[in-house]
């Protein structure tokens, strides 16, 4: 699997920020604060869901701890391609896991994979 682009419309201290991965390994190099346990716990977050989610403690219920500090929209979209094939995903969540809305496309069915 190869990432190709994510955007986050909200998660943790993230918002409306948009990345696009280059071939080979990306590195972010950003200072001590600025989100870059966020970015990974989103990307995470897109493909696997939330971990820990029957847990009081915010900072160990992933869903609780990465809820936006500005509101908004929670979640966003990736773009990903394998086995040659792109597809996006896109999910938003709720304050419970009955809430969330998850879609996930293949390039073949939209067009829209290209704009995030």
């Amino acid at each position: 699997m190869k990432l190709i682009k994510c955007h986050i419309e909200n998660f943790g201290k993230l918002s409306d920020f948009t990345y696009d991965f280059t071939d080979g390994c990306n590195t972010v190099c950003e200072g001590n604060g600025w989100g870059k346990s966020t970015l990974a716990a989103f990307l995470r977050v897109m493909l696997f869901g939330f971990r820990n989610e029957g847990k009081r403690d915010p900072l160990e219920n992933e869903r609780k701890r990465y809820s936006p500090w500005q509101k908004g929209v929670y979640g966003g979209e990736l773009q990903f391609e394998s086995e040659g094939k792109q597809y996006s995903v896109r999910r938003t969540f709720g304050s419970k896991s009955a809430e969330d809305e998850f879609q996930l496309r293949s390039e073949e069915h939209t067009s829209e994979l290209q704009s995030l």
